[in-house]
């Protein structure tokens, strides 16, 4: 939840009234958050002095507005270039994603690499597990369970693949970009 906070503060200052409409009106196919996740994220930020906040008037009503400061640019450039974590691979590579156009045309390539890589090894994993599964004698009484234990497996094994496919062409379209990407931003 932190780094989408900083990403978006990376554009412009926000309430966490703004945070809560932009997740749920352009982020919400891939994160969600309820009011309180935001404010405890922001209150991490703000003891990190990552972000600053001043009161604004707006319609007659006070609220906070928060900023990222440079140490919370730091923070968010160097997690979008840290290794991703396999356990939160769907999560963080459409984060990562979610905020490209923040960074170089280089430094897009190099997050784009990195999700391809762990897509690939993520396949790597599946596949190993479905040529162990194909080894294992299932009892009769087992047989309807592992069969759909089997087709979770191939969905995972499907979903990945698809994935892999998108970010793949998508690396190849950064490559062949003379502006690392500029054309597939979002005005």
């Amino acid at each position: 939840m932190e780094f989408v906070i900083l990403g978006l503060l990376m554009i412009r200052s926000l309430s966490q009234y703004d945070i809560k409409k932009i997740l749920q009106r352009k982020v919400s196919p891939f994160y969600s958050a309820s009011l309180g996740s935001i404010q405890a994220a922001l209150k991490k930020l703000e003891e990190g002095f990552q972000v600053e906040w001043s009161e604004a008037a707006q319609q007659g009503r006070r609220k906070k507005l928060y900023t990222v400061n440079d140490s919370g640019k730091r923070h968010f450039m160097n997690w979008m270039l840290s290794p991703i974590a396999p356990s939160r691979l769907e999560q963080e590579m459409t984060t990562r994603l979610f905020f490209l156009g923040l960074m170089t045309p280089e430094e897009r390539l190099v997050i784009v690499n990195a999700i391809v890589a762990e897509l690939e090894s993520s396949l790597e994993e599946f596949d190993a597990a479905s040529l162990e599964a194909a080894k294992i004698t299932v009892p009769d009484h087992l047989r309807q369970i592992a069969a759909y234990q089997i087709k979770t497996l191939e969905f995972g094994i499907h979903l990945h693949r698809c994935m892999l496919d998108w970010f793949s062409q998508f690396k190849i379209e950064l490559e062949g970009s003379s502006d690392g990407g500029e054309e597939n931003r979002i005005p």
